[in-house]
């Protein structure tokens, strides 16, 4: 069990970027439906009063999470892409699933709280060391 749990410390920092790659992969996901069916899209953010419905607005709720989402998968710039994602997520959170509850059953509430505090997590704390931004500092040539 020891050895198991001193794995585990040693490799911390693969599980955090699992969930970084992970996290990415659900926002090109999400983008790529949204993008499907953007008129969807609209009238849901039109339905729920949030401010500022618009097809601009729903274009760059598709481009930060197509965008933003290759960007955390891949570990490139990834502050920037997280902090990209902060006001899509912040509006859905607010205007979109807050009516629903938290544990309403078929609520999204849930799901979009915790996308939200990973995308703060990694505005924060940056990629792990296996990304792009990690092996670009590691090797600047100076």
């Amino acid at each position: 069990m020891e050895r198991w749990h001193d794995w585990l410390e040693t490799h911390r920092d693969w599980w955090i970027d699992m969930v970084r790659v992970y996290l990415g992969g659900v926002l090109v996901y999400k983008g790529l439906a949204f993008l499907a069916d953007t008129d969807s899209l609209i009238r849901l953010m039109e339905l729920n009063n949030a401010p500022y419905a618009s097809t601009l607005l729903a274009h760059y709720i598709v481009i930060a999470h197509i965008c933003g989402g290759v960007l955390l998968m891949v570990g490139l710039l990834t502050r920037f892409s997280a902090i990209l994602q902060l006001p899509v997520l912040v509006g859905a959170v607010l205007f979109i699933h807050a009516r629903e509850g938290f544990v309403s059953p078929g609520s999204n509430l849930p799901y979009a709280s915790m996308i939200l505090l990973l995308l703060l997590h990694f505005s924060l704390y940056g990629s792990g060391r296996i990304s792009a931004d990690f092996y670009i500092e590691t090797h600047k040539s100076v």
